[in-house]
């Protein structure tokens, strides 16, 4: 309950969107695309994450950063940049395409499952709108909603069939854009995916440093965290997997 009045005031709230940049970080956008034409990759890609610091959360921001890291190698970053693309834009070809390229630099890379049709078409409908997008959509309905009411009790005479269609039509307009803007918000900040940082890491079979090594992960490589303690998460791999690492070894999504 907690997380969904979370989620609800966050919706209602957030109206202002951050992804705006100004003339000054343009400059600097500009600025690091000079430095990698000029392959100065390492600066380049620190401007970048500079600016992703900052707020800026465009996909060719994220696509960028990644193209950036890419070429300084360093895949683990440039893969989570990649994925942090997709978030915002999760059928950008250019993007899925530099993704594939860089995994195959991962040791040990295991392809994710593909997306059912309906999680395709679910997809589609999240990204219709971003996620303040879907909550102005829902605070302008609610308040439709509101005045239908208000007009149904007060107003008899004012053409009621017509009022009563506008008022359940605003009504089923106000929960769909509340149910997917509350879904993804949650899926924004849920941080259940991550990217290995580290070039050889120990998965255990325990939360425990003396625990039994159950395998070893590479840099970049995605893993699903189910389970967490104050130092170690449970992950999942796409081949079912699963065992316990240190948290600081992951850059959560």
């Amino acid at each position: 309950m907690k997380k969904i009045l979370t989620a609800l005031c966050a919706l209602f709230l957030l109206v202002y969107n951050v992804s705006a940049a100004g003339p000054v970080q343009q400059q600097q956008f500009d600025k690091a695309n000079q430095l990698y034409k000029e392959k100065q990759y390492t600066e380049a890609a620190g401007i970048y994450q500079q600016l992703i610091d900052e707020g800026y959360y465009q996909p060719q921001l994220f696509m960028n950063a990644g193209n950036a890291y890419y070429k300084a190698n360093r895949t683990g970053l440039a893969i989570y940049n990649y994925e942090k693309a997709l978030e915002k834009d999760p059928f950008n070809k250019s993007v899925i395409h530099n993704l594939s390229v860089a995994n195959q630099r991962v040791e040990g890379y295991v392809n994710d499952l593909p997306l059912l049709f309906f999680q395709q078409w679910w997809l589609h409908i999240q990204h219709f709108h971003s996620p303040n997008g879907w909550a102005m959509g829902a605070v302008i309905f609610f308040w439709l909603l509101i005045a239908g009411v208000i007009a149904l009790l007060l107003i008899p005479a004012f053409k009621p069939a017509l009022l009563r269609w506008v008022t359940g039509v605003a009504t089923v307009l106000f929960f769909f854009y509340l149910t997917i803007g509350i879904s993804t918000y949650v899926i924004a900040n849920g941080h259940h995916e991550g990217i290995i940082m580290g070039s050889a890491v120990k998965v255990k079979a325990a939360p425990d440093q003396e625990s039994k090594d159950m395998f070893e992960l590479h840099e970049g490589v995605k893993v699903q965290v189910t389970d967490a303690t104050q130092e170690y998460c449970k992950i999942l791999l796409p081949d079912g997997k699963t065992g316990w690492l240190a948290c600081a070894e992951i850059r959560r999504l």
